[in-house]
């Protein structure tokens, strides 16, 4: 039986940089099951503990390898791939054994166990800091399992750069589903401090995707198939109203190879022509099959850069592809859909984005579900009077004429001219300081669901939501575990309006999977005492049930609002850094009629 495994020699080597770069756990576990995948296997297993800080194993079924190739894999710029300069033009596998082992290795305490399909016993080889300490003979399976303990024991400055444990282990999540949209023809478990928290067995894309981004072809989400210019791409791309504020759900595949490529995120964003929201980034998972004779997979160490000898065709492709896509499905808005109907200016009516939050007008005003009690300010708030741009001090509120504008701002005349409210940025700076009040000093009170409701989330979700869960508990929400990647909903925050049997909470959990990939603290001027996750839950929050631009108020909801406002610890900025007023100086007024 020969070996697989031969050293590179120099000219080729120094063109490859292979697993040069281990930057974290995720990274780590990126290479292992690239391996594996290399290797034939159609089982991984991925177990970590403290997000693989304290230990991480893979373990395949794949072909294995003999005594020889076990070693000899431990060796630099080993691999089984590549045997001219040539075969790097038609690069289509990951790497099976060799180039980044010895790196990996050399930062860690490895356990190499393998055995080739043929061979009566396997190998077991200890390496502890890339050295090795013990080769031997044990009984096992075909296929390989590496173990590493205490990454980057022996590199402190390397292992202090690693975050908390929830960010590195959502770094491994994001790789592994990544990976596994790429091959839904293998299974794929994650195992975290020895909790199932990924299993997937084989099947179709369009079934994984489902599983791992809880899309549903048709509902929230549209197939994209197309083959031109030799290149085929296929895969999903999100309705334009289900864009989000940042491209945390965004995977792109090259010839099975998860990559970023910006000018493709682009083409997908092109793709959409006029559909989107400005300011909003489309859900997507596209896999892109193409020559690899066209496409660089040696620009970055980490692989997860490519260039293409022809990108201006790969962009046209990838564009013309979602376009198609969408022009060929109904994504005309329906009322009651989460849509918003632009209404002509000057009409009185408005078109809400949930109908079912608001209630009929009854005598001429809006009766509204708001819990717009007016509350004392805290010890330390700027209160109105002590604002120079509002100038309003409390015992006058009664006297100050309040208006709105366009169902959009509320105007009210002060010493020196006037302020101009934006009612929902300002309701949501509202919400946000209640809602981080009932996270630190007083929980808010719930409202039991006459019908528990059960949610079922997507891979990333789960974790989070079972994160969350102690703040949203002090939110009002009743939450309980209900084991795989479900919950149990049975008890909401009293006055809530924007329930909508549970989209509510998925529209949170998705805004704080998407923040990660964004700011991660509070924008400046807010409260730095916050930590980042109650300030993205907070904000969260506050955004998808503040009242909306559109909305009529009678006066006594307006006062109401302006009271609570001043009453805020910040009045002046909302939980996304927007400004929640303005002033118009009497001055400048004067000065526009030239008195």
């Amino acid at each position: 039986m020969g070996n697989k495994i031969h050293i590179l020699p120099d000219d080729i080597a120094n063109r490859i940089a292979a697993g040069e770069v281990v930057e974290r756990p995720a990274s780590v576990a990126k290479e292992l099951i690239e391996n594996s995948i290399d290797a034939g296997s159609d089982r991984i297993l991925i177990e970590v503990t403290a997000a693989g800080k304290d230990s991480l194993r893979v373990s395949d079924n794949g072909c294995g390898m003999s005594r020889d190739d076990a070693l000899l894999a431990l060796e630099r710029h080993a691999t089984s791939k590549i045997q001219n300069l040539d075969d790097l033009k038609g690069l289509l596998t990951h790497g099976f054994r060799g180039e980044a082992l010895p790196s990996i290795a050399a930062v860690s305490r490895m356990a190499l166990e393998t055995r080739v399909a043929e061979a009566i016993e396997g190998t077991r080889v200890d390496v502890v800091g890339g050295r090795v300490r013990d080769v031997s003979a044990i009984g096992r399976g075909p296929g390989t399992t590496i173990t590493l303990h205490g990454l980057f024991f022996n590199v402190p400055a390397r292992r202090k750069f690693l975050k908390g444990v929830d960010t590195e282990f959502r770094h491994i999540v994001n790789t592994i589903t990544a990976m596994a949209m790429a091959y839904p023809e293998i299974g794929f478990d994650l195992r975290h401090n020895g909790r199932h928290v990924l299993q997937l067995a084989r099947g179709s894309f369009d079934r994984r995707a489902e599983q791992i981004f809880g899309v549903r072809y048709g509902k929230d989400a549209i197939g994209v198939e197309s083959s031109a210019s030799g290149a085929e791409v296929r895969g999903f791309v999100g309705k334009p109203e289900t864009a989000r504020k940042s491209g945390a759900q965004q995977v792109l595949i090259v010839n099975h190879r998860w990559v970023q490529h910006k000018a493709i995120a682009h083409a997908v964003y092109e793709g959409y022509g006029g559909l989107l929201p400005k300011g909003l980034a489309p859900s997507y998972c596209l896999c892109l099959s193409i020559d690899p004779a066209r496409v660089d997979v040696n620009v970055h160490p980490s692989k997860r850069e490519v260039r293409f000898a022809d990108e201006r065709l790969i962009y046209a492709t990838i564009t013309r592809a979602v376009h198609r896509a969408l022009r060929g499905e109904d994504l005309i808005p329906q009322l009651g859909d989460g849509a918003v109907a632009a209404m002509p200016e000057g009409t009185q009516g408005r078109v809400a984005e949930n109908p079912m939050a608001y209630q009929p007008k009854v005598g001429g005003e809006p009766q509204m579900a708001l819990p717009l009690t007016v509350r004392s300010s805290p010890r330390g708030s700027k209160g109105a009077a002590d604002v120079e741009a509002g100038g309003l001090a409390e015992e006058d509120m009664a006297q100050v004429s309040v208006w709105q504008l366009h169902s959009k701002y509320i105007l009210a005349h002060i010493k020196n001219g006037l302020i101009a409210i934006d009612q929902q940025v300002a309701h949501q700076r509202i919400l946000y300081e209640r809602a981080i009040e009932n996270m630190h000093a007083r929980p808010a009170t719930s409202q039991r669901m006459l019908f528990p409701l059960t949610l079922a989330f997507g891979v990333k979700e789960i974790h989070i939501v079972r994160e969350t869960m102690p703040l949203l508990e002090k939110m009002g929400f009743g939450i309980r575990d209900f084991g795989g990647n479900t919950v149990v909903v049975d008890a909401i925050p009293i006055g809530l309006r924007a329930w909508q049997d549970g989209q509510l909470l998925r529209d949170m959990i998705r805004d704080m999977a998407e923040a990660e990939q964004a700011t991660a603290v509070p924008p400046a001027g807010q409260e730095r005492q916050i930590a980042p996750q109650e300030h993205r839950l907070a904000s969260s929050y506050a955004w998808h049930t503040s009242i909306r631009t559109g909305e009529d108020l009678s006066t006594e909801e307006m006062r109401a609002l302006i009271d609570q406002l001043f009453a805020t610890r910040e009045p002046f900025i909302g939980p996304y850094g927007r400004p929640t007023l303005i002033k118009i100086g009497l001055d400048e007024i004067d000065n526009r009629f030239k008195r």
